[in-house]
């Protein structure tokens, strides 16, 4: 757990504004109930950062599937900003608030600023200030180009305004941001800015508690301390393994969906086994290729052309990929074959049911997933089955025997699926289970007529009444030889 922790705290906002350290993400209720349109609102004056910060930030950001929202046709020369734009900043999870020099000069950016500190006390919308190329003291006490901004504008607008202007800078600048000045270059602190809004995005992309239910949570955790997180040269191969619906590709998706924002580059292939003898290998590389190098139509002529391709492109990239459901030693080869295909500190997760397949290809790390156990399982079945982990007396009689004899989480949930949103009886519960339970009688009768009729054939060649066949005595054969029609028990 340490391990996961120390990684994950690895990437630290800086606060620039403030003395408070906690971090400038607080997941309310509020924002949790809420739905929006948009991930990110974008606030920025055009002119100084429209061309280049903000051009590199944008383009990050939609290539990491983050929906953002860019005004590119504002003019910024009129009085006031048009309601789409104020219902695109209430409609945003995230605000993301670009203070350049110019920030204070333009009425509009402070509109929207008055706006954004409103979503953010109102609707528990997350506020993150940027300080691009000025201090964040010039603009929290309004001091040289914020001074002479807000000069002009006490001659210009009426006094309220003005002080409205002035508390929502204050407010904003109060919170934990980011300052230009503590990064090299401007694509290191995209990088970095892009990097962590992912992640915390991560908490709104998935229902609250899935990772965590019905022990995935700590399977997971387990599976990462396989990973080694701390080795950030090595390259290591990790196998999930277990029969089939057993949990393996949930537990391998919920620990991508926890990592993947860790590496430069990251790719879930689904399916392998079934996609490769429908479509052939070649296909999956073609988007493990578009997926890592976020390219579009990827095309490859060959498997070989492929595994050069990878051997080329891949050499730097930390990369996490996940390969689901691999059922033969040729699919490896051609979509890990070597660990030198990637950068140091990459993690490659196999998730197979042949245990031996991940031996075959040097696995550093093996998990073998087992069943739930009935506390596990009762838990899956009740949130699957009513939405509620807390259901009616009369229901909570059913979910013991349901429990005791299911452990695979794909068969609960196919049981809580008959009684979702019904009133059941034991009736209606069972009667699958009856019918399972005289086909299993049937067939015990049809495997005993045969067993009879192997023993009158053995007894019919070999000199023996059928009713002396048991007696070794009466045998017209070695009695070195015996035959159980049954085997007894070891």
């Amino acid at each position: 757990m340490d391990t996961v922790n120390d990684i994950e705290s690895g990437i630290q906002l800086v606060s620039s504004a403030s003395n408070d350290h906690n971090g400038w993400i607080d997941i309310s209720s509020s924002s949790l109930a809420r739905t929006w349109t948009y991930d990110v609102f974008l606030s920025f004056r055009g002119e100084d950062t429209r061309r280049n910060f903000v051009a590199y930030l944008f383009q990050a950001l939609c290539n990491k599937g983050i929906y953002t929202y860019k005004d590119d046709q504002r003019l910024e020369k009129g009085k006031s900003i048009s309601p789409e734009l104020l219902q695109a900043i209430q409609e945003s999870l995230f605000s993301v608030i670009i203070f350049s020099k110019g920030y204070a000069s333009s009425t509009w950016c402070l509109e929207e600023l008055v706006k954004i500190m409103e979503c953010h006390q109102s609707i528990g919308q997350f506020v993150l200030p940027i300080f691009y190329d000025v201090d964040p003291s010039d603009v929290r006490k309004q001091r040289n180009s914020f001074a002479d901004a807000f000069a002009k504008h006490e001659r210009d607008q009426s006094p309220e305004k003005v002080q409205k202007w002035k508390e929502a800078l204050s407010q904003a600048t109060g919170l934990s941001g980011w300052h230009s000045c503590n990064f090299s270059d401007d694509n290191e602190l995209v990088e970095k800015l892009v990097q962590d809004l992912h992640s915390q995005l991560h908490h709104f992309e998935s229902p609250p508690g899935e990772h965590n239910l019905a022990g995935v949570g700590s399977r997971m955790e387990e599976v990462i301390s396989l990973m080694d997180l701390r080795n950030a040269e090595a390259v290591r191969i990790v196998g999930i393994h277990g029969k089939a619906r057993i949990g393996k590709t949930t537990i391998a998706r919920a620990l991508f969906d926890r990592l993947s924002d860790k590496y430069e580059a990251a790719c879930f292939l689904d399916d392998v086994g079934q996609i490769s003898s429908k479509h052939g290998v070649d296909y999956l590389q073609e988007i493990l290729l578009s997926e890592m190098l976020k390219l579009r139509n990827v095309k490859i002529r060959s498997t070989s052309e492929g595994m050069s391709m990878m051997t080329r492109r891949f050499r730097h990239l930390r990369s996490l990929i996940v390969l689901d459901d691999v059922d033969h030693a040729d699919q490896l080869k051609a979509l890990a074959g070597n660990r030198n295909w990637f950068g140091g500190g990459s993690r490659i997760v196999i998730t197979t049911r042949d245990g031996d397949l991940l031996l075959k290809c040097g696995a550093d790390s093996t998990y073998k997933v087992c069943g739930l156990s009935y506390k596990e399982a009762k838990q899956l079945f009740t949130v699957h089955a009513f939405g509620s982990r807390t259901p009616g007396a009369f229901r909570q009689h059913f979910i013991g025997p349901i429990c005791s004899i299911c452990r695979l989480p794909s068969s609960l949930k196919a049981w809580a699926s008959l009684v979702r949103g019904r009133d059941v009886t034991w009736t209606e519960i069972f009667q699958p289970i009856g019918s399972v339970l005289c086909g299993c009688l049937a067939a015990t009768y049809l495997i005993g007529f045969i067993t009879l009729f192997i023993i009158a054939i053995k007894a019919f060649f070999l000199g023996a009444d059928f009713p002396d066949f048991m007696d070794p005595s009466k045998r017209k054969y070695s009695p070195t030889f015996s035959f159980h029609p049954f085997p007894k028990n070891p």
